[in-house]
């Protein structure tokens, strides 16, 4: 899918992710995301992997901003989920309306939600692992 991308929307979405607002918005979304879901015995939280797997997956930006609704409106586990979910959501909208400004043709818009959306994820969990690998190292 991000094939189809013109080589040029690749470099300005690349740079638009590059940007040091947006990496102080990654930072900041995968320390919330460690300090509310932590790690399970050491592992990755199930609830950070999920997210992680819906935006690798999903074919529409919409597609993940169900999935983050959904689980806010579950009753085991919402409360976590009702913590961080807005911001998440906020982040999404604002990968929505990126997109709108940066493609004006349809398809492109559609592909462009979802390759921002991408690295958006990948840049949040990096972030979440970071905070996780910080908590594992023994403090002298």
């Amino acid at each position: 899918m991000e094939s189809s991308l013109d080589l040029n929307l690749i470099q300005a979405a690349d740079d638009y992710l590059d940007q040091e607002q947006q990496r102080k918005i990654f930072r900041e979304r995968g320390e919330e995301l460690y300090q509310v879901f932590r790690a399970n015995e050491g592992r990755v939280s199930t609830q950070v992997r999920n997210l992680q797997q819906i935006v690798i997956s999903a074919r529409r930006l919409s597609d993940v901003e169900d999935f983050v609704k959904n689980q806010m409106g579950k009753k085991s586990g919402a409360e976590d989920w009702r913590s961080v979910g807005d911001h998440l959501l906020k982040d999404l909208e604002q990968i929505r309306q990126q997109a709108d400004k940066m493609a004006k043709e349809e398809p492109v818009r559609l592909r462009l939600r979802i390759y921002l959306a991408r690295g958006w994820v990948k840049a949040v969990v990096g972030n979440y692992m970071y905070h996780k690998a910080i908590q594992e190292i023994p403090h002298a």
